[in-house]
């Protein structure tokens, strides 16, 4: 039933939408054609509708397409095609379509030019004026018709060679700024239609038979040149880019829009702009390439997940990852399995695995980024967070292409963290038992028999290969193109026994159904297998091998006397192999993505698109926790199996409307209905007591089934959206966009279930002014205003939840009660973000220098809070939206070509940001203290005035000497070379009452500077990343301060210059009885600078020459390192390490290392 009442809701929106879209169509033709005449050559007089010459429209498709269009000028001159025959949304190839097909005419895509060909005979062609509507102009008959060419290979030669015999050819080389020639460039004869195109080389040969004559030599993406030929008989041209990208195409939501137009703050990324090298997700593609983009790997083990934020954290509890969109369709990036979940005797991994895996990243052809309110309000409850839609290839009109890529490479760890060895350990030992009254640990026999000891992050650390391969197949016809690829990708982990494999394959395709209709298909198919670090500390990553490798006793064999792994008698911690051997695991993700749609041209302007898409996710994890293992041991193997099973159904109806109103001004209308449905079905079985381990998960019957522990479960919710949005453009030069849309989630309570959310932008194009000086290249000034959702809470929040309660006896029967876990709260919405911007594009000398600027202020509210209910209740809080917070800040990116000469040509890309955080109200509550870890707790505050996730401990002031008055001091049991604490409120004493904050998570700056030199066929690329002002909270270092076991390994700085009294003027206290001196508290000790420079990619290409090869279109060998060298204070493996798996908490416990990787690869064109 509510099936059927949505669907007759729906047609009821779209007949609605139809009808509306239709009214606009009423606009008077005839005025608007009147308009678009005053600027262009109009038809004479008695004209019964304003037309257009056939020559003028292809010269103004040319012009905005960037294209060389190819055409005899007899064969065309004459004809003409009414105003309306050309639309703005349509593309090239829809464009050319409209204007020739009425005509008879048709058009061939060689190389990269657009060549027009006659298809009917000179009887069989329209004659006497007869135009596309089939009226009659006597006054076009002079020049309507030109001969006929016999066939088509005879209209190719004439628009290559010359039709006339010359008296002497002129040949050359065209070549691009950096000496390589040039391929498909066109050479024209000014004044004439001879012609002909460069070949592969970029070689051309031209007859000519005059000495005055001038060759014209255009490309896509250069500046035209005109060059005089006199007596010259070899003539090589280099071409220079025109910088001028205003016409560049910018992906939005639900369409495009030109870059000139745009009024909302977009970052767009196309294949020159993605980080080189093999990279494993899209992600990695734009690491540190936007301002205020900040893009955190979670771990950095292969297939590890990342954490996005646009524009600073929006949430506490509903998320802060943006939506990501890919070919128009919204994916749930939601975690499938983690590497550990808890089971199999194994600690929790917070970390989700990468949302993007199954996303080749060869096959993307843009990524935009959209930030304010105006680019994201057309997202809604989902828009908050940021947008990042994600475009693939497409296939082009023309020869089939073929391209093969492959590259392979070593990765290593760059630096171990310092720990102490054998020798080291051995002192450490004996000097604290003898400071605290103990006999040695170790005798001179003991010393003698460990000799050098074990250094365990040798044995658990690996030198790891990864290679990748990757072929696409493009290319297409008038009616249909496409794109194929297939591609693999292996990776070995830098830890034994972690890595991911990948098989992806993507098909896009595009038909054209008539003049009217056409189709595509983008479907995207893989294979994940990763295969995990596992075991861990509660909420540390990966801390399994990791933790082991720098906690446990250097001392220790890797081996004991039997050939099993040692183990060490004053330790439970495993040896780091037993981990490496006997931990199993497997996570197989099985993912498919892709939509359907078909558009339909109603009417000159008016365009109807369904979409129908699908997201469907299964993975299977398999974990055993074998006898090599202590767990497994004592419960004779742990086997694990879990499964889950994600769909996502996306159907969705739009209409959009564009109209030239004048040469200069457009209106396009947009207005829509989505609606999307997503299911999760979960399964989890442990089996313990298994006679063996070689079977492994393979046969949990095998296991004592007593002892078994099942757990199922299913979620599902669904999005209902009507969405509209106006876009207008006056002159060229003023700007406006609006946008509307309503959302209905289910995930709300019953009062709240439909939002709606606004936003308006404006912008002026300075640039189009006439009182500008011409020192400006271009200047636009944009401001938005709009509001956003953030929808990402839990299923059923807003719901009365059970679980199991209380049992009794009734009958000899056993009966299970429950009882409620959560009250119901029918007024639960989506928190929302209001955002304005103010943002400045500008660029100067000719397009050279360009910069963005944006400042940008967010205010979240309806922030979803736990309130405190009173005991009465039974509860003790409930889910309420109450807080506050603000987001602000300024990004800055700057592009400029610093030189360019002759062969050689340098540019560089910057970007920088820098945003504040705070918390502005949290209602009734006076402040939040969460992320207790281990016996190490808490670690972060939420409270008014401050970042969110603000670090909150002690504030060590220095250590206690010998003649302190300690016992009159606030840590009257202290002892000398113990930490002195703060005391904050001066009452005395060290109490929870004094711990304060001591540091935010959040950089007060994050900046990127990437810079591309090239010569002659040499490209050499570097990229520089960072960050400023960020805290990171480092467990290790505590974990050295207050080993749970005495016996643990340490941090050798923390070790050697520990306080001793003949070292009073140590940084680090004495370690004797530490946990007398503050047992687990978070301190200023153990916070540290996370500050850092990274030289994130080095790149050295070479464009092989291959001239001589015909096959070949072209080859490139390249070498890539990635994480070469990195510049900073911060103690660890990596300042951008983080346990929890998300960016607005920095904690460090053990992460997994970042590679240094080395690649060698080479790309192939067919």
């Amino acid at each position: 039933m509510i099936d059927y009442l949505r669907s007759c809701r729906l047609l009821r929106l779209t007949r609605l939408l139809l009808v509306g879209l239709l009214s606009v169509m009423q606009l008077p033709l005839s005025v608007t054609a009147q308009a678009l005449a005053q600027h262009t050559k109009a038809l004479p007089s008695s004209e019964p509708t304003p037309s257009y010459r056939l020559t003028d429209m292809i010269e103004r498709l040319k012009t905005r397409y960037r294209v060389n269009i190819l055409f005899e000028n007899s064969s065309l001159q004459g004809l003409y095609v009414p105003a309306s025959a050309v639309q703005p949304q349509l593309s090239l190839e829809e464009s050319l379509a409209a204007l020739l097909q009425p005509l008879g005419l048709r058009y061939e895509k060689v190389k990269n030019n657009y060549i027009i060909l006659t298809k009917q005979t000179e009887s069989q062609r329209p004659r006497n004026g007869a135009n596309a509507s089939g009226s009659i102009n006597n006054r076009m008959t002079d020049e309507m018709v030109s001969p006929p060419l016999e066939d088509r290979s005879q209209r190719l030669a004439s628009l290559s060679q010359s039709r006339i015999a010359a008296d002497r050819s002129v040949t050359g080389i065209v070549t691009d700024e950096q000496g390589l020639g040039l391929p498909g460039v066109s050479v024209v004869l000014k004044g004439s239609n001879q012609g002909t195109t460069s070949d592969i080389e970029g070689k051309y040969r031209l007859s000519v038979t005059d000495q005055g004559a001038v060759l014209i030599f255009s490309f896509v993406g250069y500046m035209p040149q005109e060059v005089a030929v006199g007596n010259q008989s070899v003539m090589n041209v280099q071409m220079k880019a025109d910088v001028k990208a205003l016409e560049e195409l910018i992906v939005v939501g639900y369409g495009t829009q030109k870059k000139s137009d745009l009024t909302g703050s977009v970052s767009s990324l196309r294949e020159k702009d993605f980080n080189p090298g093999a990279n494993a997700s899209v992600d990695q593609m734009m690491l540190g390439r936007s301002a205020g983009v900040q893009i955190n790997q979670t771990s950095s083990e292969p297939g590890g997940g990342v954490s996005i934020r646009i524009r600073g954290a929006n949430s506490l509890t509903a998320g802060s990852e943006p939506l990501y969109v890919i070919d128009g369709l919204p994916i749930d990036n939601g975690t499938l399995l983690s590497a550990s979940s808890g089971g199999a005797g194994t600690g929790t991994n917070n970390n989700p695995r990468n949302p993007l895996n199954s996303i080749n990243p060869n096959d993307i052809a843009s990524i935009e980024i959209l930030k304010d309110a105006s680019a994201t309000a057309i997202y809604g409850s989902r828009g908050a967070n940021g947008v990042i839609l994600i475009t693939t290839k497409k296939g082009n009109q023309g020869k089939i292409g073929v391209n093969y890529d492959f590259n392979t490479g070593v990765q290593t760890v760059p630096g171990k963290m310092d720990v102490l060895n054998a020798s080291q350990y051995i002192q450490f030992m004996n000097d604290l038992a003898k400071d605290e009254g103990r006999a040695p640990d170790f005798t001179a026999a003991d010393i003698t028999r460990i000799g050098a000891g074990t250094d365990w992050q040798d044995q658990v650390y690996q030198r790891a290969p990864l290679n990748s391969h990757n072929l696409s197949v493009s290319g297409g016809d008038d009616k249909t193109t496409f794109f194929s690829s297939l591609n693999y990708f292996n990776q070995e982990g830098v830890v034994k026994r972690s890595g991911i494999k990948k098989y992806i394959a993507r098909v896009n395709l595009e038909r054209k159904l008539g003049d009217k209709v056409s189709m595509g298909i983008n479907l995207n198919t893989s294979l994940v297998n990763d295969a995990n670090s596992l075991d861990g500390v509660n909420n540390n990553e990966n801390s399994g091998p990791i933790n082991a490798a720098l906690l446990y006793d250097p001392t220790e064999p890797v081996y004991a006397e039997d050939g099993r792994f040692s183990q060490s008698k004053n330790l439970t911690i495993n040896n780091p192999m037993s981990l490496v051997e006997g931990l199993s695991s497997s996570n197989v993700t099985n993912r498919t993505m892709g939509n359907i749609f078909v558009k339909y041209t109603i009417l000159p302007g008016l365009e109807a698109k369904l979409n129908f898409g699908s997201d469907r996710q299964t993975s299977r994890r398999d974990l055993f926790n074998s006898t090599k293992t202590l767990n497994g041991l004592s419960a004779k193997g742990i086997a694990n199996i879990a499964t889950i099973e994600r769909s996502n159904v996306l159907t969705e109806y739009t209409m959009n409307y564009s109209k030239q109103l004048t040469e200069k001004s457009t209106l396009n209308l947009l207005g829509g209905v989505t609606y999307q449905y997503f299911n999760n079905k979960t399964f989890s079985g442990i089996i313990r007591g298994f006679p063996s381990d070689a079977l492994s998960t393979n046969n949990l019957g095998l296991g004592d089934t007593n002892l078994d522990n099942l757990f199922s479960g299913q979620e599902d919710n669904s999005i209902l959206s009507y969405l509209s949005r106006v876009n207008y453009t006056l002159n060229d030069r003023y700007l406006l966009t609006a946008s509307l849309r309503a959302d209905g989630s289910s995930r709300f309570g019953a009062n709240n279930k439909f939002g709606y959310f606004p936003s308006v932008a404006v912008g002026w194009r300075l640039s189009e002014e006439g009182f500008l000086p011409s020192f400006f290249y271009d200047l636009k000034l944009r401001a938005s205003w709009g509001l956003t959702g953030n929808q990402e809470i839990n299923n059923y929040a807003s719901l009365t939840t059970y679980t199991t309660g209380a049992s009794a006896v009734f009958s000899n029967a056993v009966l299970v009660g429950t009882r409620p876990s959560r009250i119901a709260n029918p007024d639960l919405k989506w928190e929302s973000t209001e955002q304005t911007n103010i943002g400045l594009d500008a660029s100067i000398l000719q397009g050279r220098i360009s910069a963005t600027v944006d400042y940008f202020i967010k205010n979240t509210r309806d922030m979803l809070i736990d309130l405190p209910l009173p005991r009465a209740t039974g509860f003790n809080s409930i889910l309420s939206n109450v807080g506050k917070m603000q987001n602000k800040g300024v990004e800055v990116m700057v592009s400029s070509t610093n030189v360019k000469q002759g062969s050689f040509s340098w540019s560089t890309t910057m970007n920088f940001a820098a945003i504040k955080n705070k918390i502005t109200d949290l209602g009734e509550v006076t402040n939040i203290i969460t992320g207790s870890i281990e016996s190490i707790g808490p670690t972060t505050i939420v409270t008014v005035g401050y970042p969110a996730f603000s670090y909150y401990g002690y504030e060590v002031t220095g250590l206690f000497q010998a003649g302190d008055d300690i016992a009159g001091s606030a840590q009257p049991g202290s002892k000398p070379g113990y930490p002195i604490f703060r005391d904050v409120n001066g009452d005395n004493r060290i109490t929870p009452l004094d711990q304060q904050i001591i540091g935010s998570p959040f950089p007060a700056l994050t900046y990127g500077v990437s810079n591309n030199l090239t010569y002659k066929r040499f490209q050499l690329d570097f990229f520089f990343q960072g960050q400023q002002g960020a805290d990171m909270l480092n467990i290790n270092v505590l974990e050295s301060m207050y080993p749970n076991n005495a016996r643990r390994n340490r941090i050798t700085e923390q070790a050697l210059d520990r306080w001793t009294p003949q070292n009073p003027g140590a940084k680090w206290p004495s370690g004797v009885q530490p946990s007398a001196y503050g047992g687990g508290k978070v301190n200023t000790l153990a916070l540290q600078d996370a500050s850092y420079l990274r030289l994130r990619n080095l790149s050295v290409g070479y464009n092989l020459p291959i001239e001589k090869v015909k096959f070949i279109q072209s080859a490139r060998i390249y070498v890539v390192g990635q994480n070469l060298a990195t510049f900073t204070n911060y103690v660890g493996f990596d300042p951008e390490a983080n346990a929890f798996g998300r960016s607005n908490v920095r904690i460090d416990y053990n992460g997994y290392p970042l590679a240094r990787t080395w690649m060698l690869g080479i790309n192939v064109g067919f």
